[in-house]
């Protein structure tokens, strides 16, 4: 039988527990407020989001500023991200259908309309944006004398299943659907990317140099950016967007419901939520 200090404790310890969804919320009104007002002419938080990712803004200059600080306040705001990273992978979140995280993730809109590419005197096509044509995509393979030997339009926008579900993609040899799918790819209007580093060599460089501080400094600078003990790509402007960016998507499941306010889920909302107060000291 449990005693009244035990039961007393476990109650006493829940309320200790912080609830970093609300702190996120309360994080997020300023921050609303502020790019509401900032952007009086854009009628969507996802039209003013782009546009804080893309441009010129405090919220934007303060994140850039303290991914290229080595200073204890750009360590202490990468740790933070360095944690997101480690939550978000701990705990699954989805948005629409998609996982929140660092390493596949679409920052922005993919300007590339078209693609082509040739194989062995056979060429395979992509192409989207035809004037007067939106959201059509066309897809052809032509043959060594230019003919067409494939031909696929689809009318509703970008989906491979579209593509690899249809009966003559599938008649296709294996290389030819590699190819063609390769070139559908490249022209993904929501093209994601991973924001860590994943290449061996560069990471054993990053091992190696650790004790040498000048060649370490030199190869920082050139091939990564150090996120607490994560490397991310040299790109503090992706880096950035990607980081509004799942800063929003997280928004968005949390005002939606979509999440489960668990224990596991918390803990990604806390660094979500420092990072986010840190920024919005910038308004």
């Amino acid at each position: 039988m449990s005693s009244l200090y035990t039961e007393n404790s476990e109650k006493w310890k829940s309320l200790a527990s912080i609830d970093y969804f609300t702190q996120f919320v309360k994080a997020w009104i300023p921050f609303n407020a502020w790019y509401k007002n900032y952007y009086p002419s854009l009628e969507t938080d996802r039209a003013a989001i782009n546009e804080i990712k893309t441009h010129s803004n405090k919220f934007r200059n303060k994140l850039i500023s303290l991914l290229k600080d080595r200073g204890n306040e750009g360590i202490a705001f990468k740790s933070r991200i360095a944690e997101l990273h480690v939550e978000l992978e701990r705990k699954h979140i989805f948005n629409k259908g998609s996982r929140i995280n660092f390493e596949n993730i679409s920052i922005e809109n993919n300007p590339k309309l078209n693609h082509d590419l040739t194989y062995n005197g056979c060429k395979y096509e992509v192409k989207r944006g035809i004037p007067n044509r939106s959201g059509e995509i066309d897809i052809f393979i032509y043959g060594r004398k230019g003919i067409i030997t494939f031909q696929r339009t689809q009318t509703n926008g970008f989906d491979v299943n579209d593509l690899t579900d249809n009966p003559d993609f599938l008649k296709l040899s294996p290389i030819q659907q590699g190819f063609l799918k390769e070139c559908y790819e490249h022209i993904n209007p929501s093209k994601r990317i991973n924001l860590l580093i994943q290449d061996p060599e560069i990471i054993k460089k990053a091992k190696d140099s650790s004790n040498r501080k000048s060649r370490a400094k030199r190869l920082r600078a050139e091939e990564w950016i150090e996120v607490g003990n994560l490397l991310f790509i040299n790109d503090p402007d992706k880096i950035c967007k990607g980081i509004i960016e799942i800063l929003y998507n997280l928004r968005n499941v949390l005002f939606h419901g979509e999440i489960i306010p668990d224990s596991d889920t918390n803990k990604v909302y806390e660094p979500a939520y420092q990072v986010l107060y840190t920024l919005i000291q910038a308004l």
